[in-house]
């Protein structure tokens, strides 16, 4: 499903929290990698753990708060068709 901004699809699944979260995901895994990578040839990578283990949370925020808010939406959308 798609959602659009607009009158007639106000009640369709919001998806920018879930591309948000795909987004954060691709950068953490390039950070993991890029940290493992510097490790072998002798270097560092500043807080490589942490700022990789930030990301994973903050995708798992994202994903949690995307399906939360679609519940809702579709709570209110049902209530909207019993209404009719």
């Amino acid at each position: 499903m798609a959602s659009s901004h607009g009158h007639a699809n106000e009640m369709l699944p919001s998806t920018w929290p879930f591309r948000a979260a795909g987004t954060v995901m691709i950068f953490a895994t390039i950070w993991f990698c890029l940290g493992w990578a510097l490790r072998d040839i002798g270097e560092s990578l500043p807080s490589h753990m942490p700022i990789f283990w930030a990301g994973i949370a903050v995708v798992v925020a994202l994903c949690a708060f995307g399906g939360i808010m679609n519940a809702m939406r579709e709570k209110a959308r049902l209530r909207t068709l019993d209404h009719t």
